[in-house]
């Protein structure tokens, strides 16, 4: 018998890592029923973070409440409560792209972040984590901190946003929880360059990065801690992790690495004999800071045999990993896209013949 962990990403756009590593699960045990699996769908501090965490922590409790969208009005968000009173939330439910009518990078406000992490505050919880990923906002957290009682000095043309601030009082800014805040990031940018590399992203011109670039300067220049702008992933979902660490002493992780041991993926993989992952796409960006890089790094450690299911890729191989595409079998990208578990089956059926 076999101890095999299944720790696959979503396929973006076509399926979450829930149901990713459910048909990966299936098509196994088609072939192995005896087998031991170890499910445990991953995320990388983005959308689908949430349900990571919660399909492997069972005791978790959700909640869903009100909070200011990015564009201004109301928007549901839903958020975690751990045994350990520890709230887990995603930047994405309260201030995430799909959340605006039209993209506006200038304009796009993090305050139903703030505003979530106070609800948190107010039932319990005694540490937040964020999951940064998916961001519409490029305002440095400044909506967040509004929202959490800090005041801004700002020019009347700019309502929101973080062009135009000239200074950030924090006298009534609420204290953060006891054990902290701990941000989720996919990502090792630097706050300066949050306008130019996810800027146009979010709808912004070259003109709005100009702007953005120039605010940025002068928050830092204003703000109490002077090199915060320089830690990596400060410049995650449009800088709000500087404002987050800046102001309040927030801590930063890579995603992939912090949900796999938060989730028990590597403990798993220590007595593993076989580790399967996957995602929609897998290219050289895939190895850096991601879902499949992070694992592959694991497996590596701890010898573990690996093997990859992917939509499609480029020529990227994996060192002594076999790398199964939908897209050879499917009868067409889009029938891969549509209707993966069926092909999803199929390929890990094929794969646990042959192990």
């Amino acid at each position: 018998m076999a101890n095999v962990v299944i720790a696959p990403d979503s396929f973006k756009g076509s399926r979450s890592a829930i149901k990713v590593a459910e048909a990966i699960a299936t098509g196994w045990r088609t072939v192995r029923p005896s087998d031991h699996l170890s499910v445990l769908p991953m995320a990388d501090g983005g959308e689908g973070t949430l349900d990571a965490i919660a399909y492997a922590t069972p005791q978790a409790t959700w909640h869903h409440d009100s909070v200011t969208g990015p564009e201004g009005s109301p928007v549901e968000a839903s958020w975690l409560m751990l045994p350990d009173q520890t709230a887990v939330l995603e930047l994405a439910q309260t201030s995430g792209l799909p959340l605006m009518s039209a993209p506006d990078p200038l304009v796009a406000t993090t305050r139903g972040l703030g505003e979530l992490i106070a609800i948190a505050m107010s039932r319990g919880a005694t540490g937040v984590m964020i999951g940064l990923g998916g961001s519409a906002t490029t305002d440095a957290g400044l909506g967040a901190l509004e929202a959490l009682g800090a005041t801004l000095s700002r020019s009347d043309a700019h309502p929101t946003g973080a062009i135009g601030v000239t200074g950030v009082d924090t006298s009534g800014l609420h204290q953060p929880p006891v054990r902290g805040i701990t941000l989720i990031s996919d990502t090792t940018a630097v706050m300066f360059d949050a306008p130019s590399v996810f800027g146009p992203q979010k709808g912004a011109t070259p003109d709005d990065v100009r702007g953005l670039e120039e605010a940025f300067s002068r928050l830092v220049a204003h703000s109490p801690q002077h090199s915060t702008h320089l830690t990596p992933g400060s410049g995650a979902a449009g800088a709000t992790a500087w404002g987050l660490m800046t102001f309040l002493g927030a801590t930063i992780q890579d995603g992939a690495a912090f949900v796999a041991d938060l989730i028990g993926v590597t403990e798993a993989l220590k007595s593993a004999d076989l580790v399967i992952t996957g995602e929609g796409k897998f290219d050289h960006t895939s190895l850096r800071g991601k879902v499949v890089g992070h694992i592959y790094a694991l497996s590596s450690s701890t010898h573990t045999r690996g093997a990859l299911i992917v939509g499609t890729s480029d020529d990227t191989v994996l060192k002594g990993w076999s790398i199964s595409r939908l897209v050879d079998s499917a009868p067409s990208t889009e029938e891969a896209i549509r209707n993966p578990e069926t092909h999803l089956i199929s390929a890990v059926a094929q794969l646990a013949r042959g192990y």
